[in-house]
């Protein structure tokens, strides 16, 4: 079906989708879903680096936003992010303006405007099979861990609690994902994209108000991925007009196969389905991954039982220290997780101190029966070394390794010490628990 010419615009249409344009040209790039595919991402990452380079000019010149003093860890929202975001805006203007006086003739722009309406659906489609299939296998939130248990309720920023209240619920994250995979595979398929985009709507609405509400630092890309939808809608908007209220069924003039010739159509074809499998086959073999490292960290802690310990005595030296002290180093409790890491009730400032608890990583010997605690898995030296006794299941003695220091620690693990952890479930409920 050949893509015919609309009527002429009006100036603002004009105006506002020359700006629309360039704004997703420069802050999202036509290229962006392609990134993790090898050869393209290097090549793309000359483009991504200069563009980096003008924005931080730009800052430099007009925004004078602190740039970011931490490394990004899967946060949406650093100082860079919204460099870029105010940088795309600026020269989207400017290139707007420019683009009008030269350009002013022009009656309209529908073939620019179908192509660009392609490329936005197939990057709502991308975001949704990427973070459905994660959810799918419920990877990217996980079940609250021991330590996270053990920390007051209070002593969570609201990101950590809208991660743990998904990451509770296997079948709820489940569900989400399953979500966002469908309203991507209504998408793909020109028959069902207008209930897609609808579907995209909603899904990428909750998202983005999950984000607002507690704090999620991946707002920017969140309330994106709303604008491109309410703009898929919009193009869609006097079809869907005809239909609720009239009853009318239109045809649609932006989902179309806009090739004629067999050749286009069987390049096209491929091309689609590639980049499809490729998105479907990426996040697919990242949650197996992520799966199977799990498994062999619960094996590797199965070696010392995982679990909530009391620190029944702690002892430096010949002198038994308290809470009652005031020592920093004062262990009260401590966790073992089966990940590979735990953390302690202490501010002991050699390890990484969060939400009222010191976090560490840990390695275990077996031949020397030795746990040595890291700061972090980037550290090969670690802060303190154990040698750990089994007295039985509940009960271990750590003493340090340390000829400077000697330390003694005697734990002894809780059982069933958090009942959130048991997931409990009744179809029938005498009261409100």
């Amino acid at each position: 079906m050949e893509l015919a010419a609309s009527e002429p615009w009006g100036n603002m249409k004009k105006i506002f989708f020359r700006f629309f344009f360039l704004i997703c040209v420069l802050f999202i790039t036509p290229f962006s879903f392609l990134q993790s595919i090898p050869v393209i991402d290097s090549i793309l990452g000359y483009y991504f680096n200069a563009y980096e380079a003008i924005c931080l000019q730009f800052n430099k010149w007009i925004f004078h936003i602190v740039p970011n003093t931490k490394v990004p860890n899967g946060n949406g929202d650093y100082p860079e992010q919204w460099m870029t975001l105010y940088t795309s805006l600026l020269l989207a203007l400017i290139g707007c303006i420019i683009w009008s006086i030269i350009d002013r003739k022009r009656k309209e722009y529908t073939k620019l405007n179908y192509w660009l309406f392609l490329a936005i659906r197939y990057f709502v489609i991308s975001n949704g099979f990427s973070y459905g299939i994660f959810k799918l296998f419920a990877v990217q939130m996980p079940f609250p861990n021991l330590s996270q248990l053990a920390t007051p309720l209070g002593d969570f920023l609201p990101m950590r609690l809208s991660w743990m209240f998904i990451g509770y619920s296997h079948s709820y994250q489940v569900f989400s994902g399953f979500i966002e995979v469908l309203a991507a595979l209504l998408l793909l398929f020109r028959p069902t994209a207008t209930l897609g985009i609808l579907v995209s709507l909603g899904v990428f609405g909750n998202v983005m108000m999950l984000n607002l509400s507690y704090d999620i630092p991946v707002k920017i890309n969140s309330i994106t991925l709303v604008i491109l939808c309410l703009w898929l809608l919009t193009e869609e908007m006097p079809r869907l007009f005809q239909f609720f209220f009239f009853n009318r069924a239109l045809p649609s003039k932006m989902l179309v196969f806009p090739f004629s010739t067999k050749r286009g159509r069987i390049i096209a074809r491929l091309t689609k389905w590639i980049m499809v499998i490729f998105w479907i086959v990426v996040p697919t073999m990242l949650s197996i991954q992520t799966l199977e490292k799990r498994g062999k960290d619960l094996v590797s802690a199965a070696i010392i039982p995982v679990g909530y310990y009391d620190v029944l005595v702690h002892a430096k030296g010949k002198d038994t220290i308290t809470i009652a002290g005031g020592d920093s180093t004062y262990w009260q409790n401590i966790v073992i997780d089966n990940i590979s890491g735990g953390s302690i009730k202490s501010v002991d400032s050699r390890f990484r101190l969060r939400y009222g608890r010191a976090y560490f990583n840990y390695k275990i010997d077996t031949v020397h029966q030795h746990i040595s605690l890291f700061k972090s898995t980037a550290d090969s030296i670690p802060i303190v070394q154990f040698h750990f006794q089994i007295k039985d299941p509940e009960t271990i003695i750590f003493s340090s390794t340390d000829n400077k220091e000697a330390i003694y620690l005697l734990l002894r693990r809780r059982q069933k010490p958090f009942p959130l952890a048991e997931k409990q479930f009744h179809w029938i409920s005498e009261t409100n628990r």
